[in-house]
C-alpha cells in the first residue's frame, strides 16, 4: 500500500514539474505577433517640449511588410494611450495604407505621427 502511494505521489510530482516547465516555455514566446511574425516596436517622442509628436519604428520588414505596418500602428496607439489617454493619431502616412511601404529604411518601417489629446 505504501509503495503504491509513493509511486502515485512521484507521478503527481513529475506531472506538476512538467506542467510548470511547459508553462514557462510558453511565456518565453508570449509576444505580440503581427501577420504571424514577432516584430520589434519602438515609439519615441520627437521633441522634448512637445510629446504629442512621435516616431514609431517597426520591423523587420523582411519578415512581413503587413506585419510591420500593423506593429507600427499598434506602437503609435500604445504611445498615445500611455502619454495622453487617447488613441487618436494624425499620421503623416497612415501605417495601414499602401503608401506606408515606401517608408522603409534598413529593414524597419519608420513613421511619424501626432497624438490628438
Amino acid at each position: 500500500m505504501k509503495t503504491r502511494a509513493t509511486i502515485i505521489l512521484g507521478i503527481c510530482a513529475t506531472l506538476a514539474l512538467t506542467a510548470t516547465a511547459g508553462c514557462s516555455r510558453l511565456k518565453k514566446d508570449d509576444g505580440l505577433r503581427f501577420d504571424g511574425e514577432r516584430m520589434r516596436i519602438s515609439a519615441k517622442r520627437v521633441d522634448k517640449d512637445d510629446r504629442t509628436f512621435f516616431t514609431v519604428t517597426a520591423g523587420p520588414v523582411s519578415r512581413s511588410l503587413e506585419g510591420a505596418k500593423g506593429a507600427a500602428h499598434y506602437g503609435g496607439t500604445e504611445y498615445c494611450i500611455e502619454n495622453f489617454g487617447t488613441s487618436t493619431i494624425k499620421w503623416d502616412v497612415d501605417p495601414l495604407s499602401e503608401e506606408a511601404g515606401t517608408q522603409v529604411n534598413r529593414d524597419s518601417l519608420i513613421l511619424k505621427g501626432q497624438c490628438r489629446p
